[in-house]
């Protein structure tokens, strides 16, 4: 693997054009347009303020730039840099911009979620949308298959109801109902496969409807239990669409099927006491002087060796001196100390937080707020288990998988890069020369026959270079 040098960043904004083919970066009011595998600089962009967002089009014809201090909105077209937009909210004040999958809308947010505005960028026409209630990390939510929208609203009798608008047929509303079931709607998510909307309680009650688009409620899940149960804390839909995976603040795991909209299994509760005689894998990072290791047999038993992943860049006295970790197979019994949640501050860390699907959807990822330094693996042929336990030097801050393979990355807020794969698992140390960059997410591009990763802290930002035919 190799890397590039640093580049600087604000803000963390930095991001992969969806075709592959660029790579933008804003460094304060500079908007950087470079190749994605050359790192040639393709344009420079000037906005009037520090950018806080950008985001590209879908088609990857144009990106944003949201100047929130300014409440405006900058846009620019790679086809024609010539070509300006530039959007203004004005006194209402802007918290969110996104773009529309058509790629020829832009919708802003005001602040308190007052209204939302949608730009066209081909008529210059506006028009608002009222009602839109706050949620993380959108209030609405687009159809993978069809030009639709599903909006939560909050209306003026504290009452939840879902419109949804075809945003390519001129914003007309396709259908609106109430959900009398929840009483403080908190999440909604679309099935990339079907009509169907799945919508959960706030944090107190666990409840958990599914809906079609016409409203009809399909099922609404509540636990059996006797006490009292807290609620959802996140939820995912599987690529396939076959299954929705909902994490609780409970620290349980539970699965809904498409067919029923049931559960299919009894929750899954993330175990504080790994053992490896339970069947499933547990690797543990440990750091090592990769000059005088002398590790046992079972630390260096393949295929969780370290040196399968090591840099080229690196120069032998480089890789010598400097200290790296590496994967061991850990086999014996593990108490894992969880970590107690102030419940005194508001939004305590209590949960599971974070759910991921590989590509395929074989694999799962799941993460624990108690256990922020563990990450669970999952694979569901030839039946749902866990498979992979990873222990971490440090918590984790960012897990992406790679987006046409089986495989995850992960960082810690080091200058490390932590891959998995069902074959092997590895530890990767930056060049000396960004030893001091501390990685605290990742973005994948793999349209290229070689995929890149980008590897970004607060203020700068280094690439990643895979050899999709190497077996790493």
């Amino acid at each position: 693997m190799n890397f590039t040098e640093l580049f600087k960043v604000t803000s963390y904004q930095c991001s992969f054009s969806p075709d592959g083919q660029y790579l933008a970066s804003a460094n304060q009011y500079r908007l950087v347009i470079r190749a994605s595998t050359t790192l040639e600089i393709i344009n420079v962009f000037a906005c009037i303020d520090v950018i806080h967002i950008i985001e590209w089009s879908p088609d990857s014809h144009f990106i944003l730039a949201g100047l929130l201090k300014r409440s405006a909105i900058q846009v620019f077209s790679l086809d024609n840099p010539e070509w300006k937009c530039k959007i203004d909210e004005g006194s209402a004040g802007l918290c969110q911009v996104h773009w529309t999958p058509d790629s020829r809308h832009i919708l802003t947010t005001a602040q308190f979620h007052l209204r939302i505005t949608v730009w066209s960028l081909t008529s210059k026409n506006v028009s608002y949308i009222k009602y839109p209630k706050k949620l993380s990390p959108s209030s609405y939510t687009f159809h993978l298959l069809k030009p639709y929208m599903a909006l939560v609203e909050r209306r003026n009798d504290s009452t939840d109801h879902i419109s949804i608008f075809n945003y390519a047929s001129n914003w007309s509303m396709v259908t609106h109902f109430q959900v009398s079931e929840l009483e403080d709607l908190q999440g909604i998510q679309w099935s990339p496969s079907d009509d169907v909307l799945c919508l959960w309680e706030n944090c107190y009650e666990y409840k958990l409807v599914f809906y079609t688009l016409n409203g009809q409620l399909l099922n609404m899940y509540k636990p059996e239990n006797e006490h009292f149960s807290l609620g959802v804390r996140c939820a995912r839909w599987s690529p396939t669409g076959q299954v929705m995976v909902v994490g609780d603040y409970e620290e349980n795991i539970t699965i809904f099927s498409y067919l029923t909209y049931k559960k299919i299994r009894e929750p899954f509760r993330h175990p504080q006491r790994l053992s490896s005689t339970n069947g499933y894998t547990i690797l543990k990072e440990e750091e090592c002087d990769m000059n005088n290791d002398k590790s046992d047999e079972t630390s260096q038993s393949k295929p969780y060796s370290s040196s399968a992943y090591s840099s080229s860049l690196l120069s032998d006295h480089e890789s010598k001196s400097c200290v790296e970790s590496k994967y061991i197979i850990y086999n014996g019994t593990l108490k894992i100390a969880p970590i107690k949640p102030n419940l005194d501050r508001a939004n305590p860390r209590l949960g599971i937080s974070s759910i991921e699907f590989s590509s395929s959807g074989r694999y799962m990822s799941t993460i624990n707020d108690t256990m922020p330094n563990l990450l669970f693996i999952f694979d569901f042929k030839p039946k749902f288990h866990l498979a992979f336990v990873l222990i971490q030097l440090q918590p984790i801050r960012c897990v992406k998988w790679e987006p046409k393979r089986d495989r995850l990355t992960l960082c810690t807020h080091n200058n490390r890069l932590y891959i998995w794969s069902s074959e092997g698992a590895s530890c990767i140390n930056l060049p000396s020369e960004s030893s001091k960059h501390n990685i605290d997410e990742i973005k994948w591009n793999n349209h290229n026959s070689i995929s890149g990763v980008a590897l970004i802290g607060q203020n700068s930002m280094c690439l990643g270079f895979v050899d999709l035919n190497s077996d790493l």
